[in-house]
This record gives structure tokens, C-alpha cells and sequence, in this order.
């Protein structure tokens, strides 16, 4: 793709959907890791006048990864001001505060020629925004397209955020696991449903993404194109995988005057227990929402089960790989976000096969019930009195139905003592 003098767009043939951008030349600090990743993240930044959010960003990234993780991805800062003095001081804050991570090829920095932008005045006055709206989205697109060439054939999977965001612990192998459960084809996925944050494209997808936005620019917003794309290309729908693994904290938008106050309602940054959790197979007759799984809670990532108004009789199983002696067990239901998102009526109830070769936990005893903050926490001293054996089967059952939609946020189980009395 090039542009002519007059800002009219001419496609180079099939060239157009290759990476055409000089990749040395655009990477200002770091280094090209030798093998491909899994994961690359890409991050535009420019500066807002009154805040800064990359930092917080960045650090949220560093925080949330641990070596292994750090390992298989490539974090590319894109600094997109077109102001030249601006992205030198950008540059150098962002090396000297990161050497370390830029050293080792974690973090890239880069930056795209003057000449990647079209004209970026006299543009369609699309949906009655101001000029400078129109301006600001449309450089928006050319941005996101510079991005996208640079990050092809990095990494097996690009994943986008914005540098006002936070990450949740551990999302980097939450992203691994979900992708290697899918069983079917998919284009994109969803872990987070605000604007263009926590999507996630495999890498063949970059370039023909980066030649739709320089070709549509001018014309639609950067979140209205990836739509139009999927829909055009005929590929499958989004996946959207909740809860949200990545949270918007910025106010202040780099379009000057405005305000962005999303918020994403499903986010967890950590979990608040940590139980022994032993080796366990979940199973549920709950009707979930949002591609989660029964599993969810009791993995040691942040995550939840949403379940759509429970029916009397609806439970969610937990079979232990080998029979426990359990010493605490300890349920959260609902969020600050939707507290009312919680168990009516329902217990915890604990189970014994009847044989080796039993396929069914029987013998159901009743160890607790949610309380009104739909908290159940049944400790060792309740327990040694309520449970005299090893047990196989944990049960959460409804005991009533309810209109109610409810989070199963947590679930800690141990099989020691004493116990972490988080």
C-alpha cells in the first residue's frame, strides 16, 4: 500500500497484505529475540499532557509473569507520537527505567518513518466527529497498522493492550491453556471486552489486519474495522473468555479534552486464597456464561464461573484425584462489581465413593451454606468434628432456584494443617 501525493490509497497487489515495513530501522532499543515466542503484546503509547500510564502498564506485565512466562513472550512499545522530540524523551525515560528487560529482549521499542502516514488532513467528516476526532482515529488505524507489520512472524499468537492497562496474575499461561482447549477454528478471542484491549489474533492474521486498516483508515474507527474484517474474511465469530484478564485504568484519553471511563466489570488481578487445591476433576450442571469452566476458580490463576440463575438441584462437582483429608475448605461468591451475584441458598457438601471402582461419590454429609455475603469457610476445627474420613467428592448444590445470575469466584480446599491463613 502507498499513498499518492493527494492522499489517495493504491494497493501494491498481493504485496500489500506482506510486511513492507523495514523492521532494523523501525527498532530503536532491544533486540530480535532468535526463535519465535508464543506470545507477543503489543502497546502503543503516546504522551497525555497531565498523566502517565504506561509505567503502571508495564510494571503490571513484569508483575504478572513469572520466568517461565517472560521466556516465551516479546512486549513491543510503539511509540507513536509524531512529534520526534517527544518519542527521544520517551525513549530514553523508557531505557533507563527498563534496561534490564530491554537488554535481555523482553521489551522492544520502536517507532514508524514519517513517511508510513498518509495525509492526515481534509479527511471524511464520518458520524458528525469534530476534525480532530477524525484525525486522532484515523492516525489510530495507521498506528495499529504499523504495529501489526512489525509484530508478524514474531510470535505464535499477538496479543493487543493499550498502555493504561492493568494484567492479571498468571495471564500469560491463563491465555495458553484457553487456546489449547479450543477444539474448534477460531480467528480471534476476546479476554476483555473493552474496546480494543486483551484481543488476541493468531500471527497469520497480522498482515492482511495491517493492509485493512491502511486501506479503510479514513473511514471507520479502529474497533468498527477488526468487526467489518471478520465478517468480510467470513471467519468465525470471537471467542470471549471471562473473566477479564486485563482492566482499564485510564482517565485520560490521548485525545485531548476527552475522558474514558470504561471499566471492566469482570476483573481479577489475584485471588485472595491459596489452598492446597490437589489434583481434582471439576464437573457442573450450572449453565455458564462467558466460555468458562467449572475448573476456573479452583485453578491457581484469578479467574470465575459464571452461572446463569441456578435451578434447585444444580451443582458443581469436584472429584479429587486420590481421597483427601480435608481440613479447610473455603467458597467466594459474587464481586464487588455485582454483589448481588451470590448463592441464595445452597451448601457444601462432602463425599465417599462406595467402592474402588465406584464411578459415583454417595454418602453425601452437609459440612456449611453460603452466608449472606455468599461466603462459605468451613475451618479445621468445624471440620474434624463433621468429617471422620478421607473424602473423594466436594459438592456446591443449589437448594433453591433463584433469578439471579451467580460469580463463583474462589475455591480453596486443603488437605493439611495447620494451614496458609489467608
Amino acid at each position: 500500500m502507498i499513498y499518492a501525493a493527494d492522499g489517495i490509497k493504491v494497493v501494491n497487489g498481493p504485496q500489500s497484505c506482506s510486511s513492507l515495513i523495514d523492521k532494523k530501522s523501525a527498532l530503536v532499543a532491544g533486540h530480535m529475540r532468535t526463535q519465535k515466542r508464543f506470545l507477543t503484546i503489543g502497546i502503543p503509547t503516546v504522551i497525555r499532557p497531565k498523566t502517565n500510564y504506561l509505567d503502571k502498564t508495564i510494571i503490571s506485565i513484569i508483575n504478572s509473569t513469572n520466568a517461565e512466562e517472560k521466556s516465551c513472550i516479546t512486549i513491543v512499545l510503539f511509540l507513536a507520537d509524531l512529534d520526534n522530540k517527544i518519542k527521544d524523551i520517551t525513549k530514553r525515560r523508557l531505557i533507563s527505567r527498563y534496561r534490564t528487560y530491554i537488554n535481555s529482549g523482553l521489551i522492544q521499542i520502536v517507532q514508524a518513518p514519517a513517511s508510513y502516514y498518509p495525509p492526515l488532513k481534509n479527511l471524511k467528516r464520518n458520524y458528525g466527529d469534530s476534525a480532530e476526532r477524525v484525525r486522532w482515529r484515523s492516525k489510530q488505524c495507521i498506528d495499529y497498522a504499523f504495529l501489526f507489520e512489525y509484530c508478524s512472524s514474531l510470535s505464535e499468537f499477538y496479543l493487543q493492550l493499550e498502555d493504561d492497562v492493568l494484567s492479571s496474575e498468571g495471564f500469560v499461561t491463563t491465555i495458553r491453556d484457553y487456546v489449547n482447549s479450543q477444539d474448534k477454528p477460531w480467528s480471534s478471542i476476546h479476554f476483555s471486552k473493552l474496546g480494543f484491549i486483551g484481543k488476541l489474533y493468531p500471527d497469520e492474521h497480522l498482515n492482511n489486519l495491517a493492509a485493512f486498516f491502511k486501506m479503510f483508515y479514513d473511514e471507520q474507527p479502529i474497533d468498527y474495522l477488526i468487526s467489518y474484517y471478520s465478517v468480510l474474511r467470513m471467519l468465525p465469530k470471537p471467542l470471549l473468555r471471562l473473566p477479564a484478564l486485563f482492566q482499564h485504568i485510564g482517565m485520560e484519553s490521548s485525545l485531548k479534552g476527552k475522558l474514558q471511563l470504561l471499566r471492566e466489570v469482570a476483573f481479577f488481578q489475584r485471588r485472595i486464597y491459596h489452598g492446597d487445591n490437589p489434583p481434582a476433576i471439576l464437573t457442573s450442571t450450572f449453565q455458564s456464561y462467558g466460555g468458562g469452566g467449572p475448573k476456573q476458580p479452583y485453578d491457581s490463576q484469578p479467574a470465575f464461573f459464571w452461572c446463569k440463575r441456578p435451578q434447585i438441584g444444580e451443582d458443581l462437582i469436584i472429584y479429587f484425584k486420590n481421597a483427601i483429608n480435608l481440613t479447610r475448605c473455603v467458597i467466594i461468591t459474587g464481586d464487588a462489581s455485582r454483589p448481588n451475584d451470590i448463592f441464595n441458598d445452597a451448601s457444601i457438601q462432602v463425599g465417599t465413593f462406595p467402592s474402588d471402582k465406584g464411578k459415583t461419590c454417595t454418602t453425601w454429609t452437609e459440612i456449611g451454606k453460603f452466608d449472606k455475603h455468599g461466603l462459605v469457610d468451613v475451618k479445621y476445627d468445624i471440620m474434624r468434628t463433621m468429617v471422620k474420613t478421607k473424602i473423594k467428592c466436594l459438592k456446591i448444590k443449589a437448594n433453591k432456584s433463584q433469578r439471579n445470575w451467580v460469580i463463583i469466584r474462589e475455591i480453596a480446599v486443603w488437605n493439611s494443617y495447620p494451614y496458609n491463613v489467608r
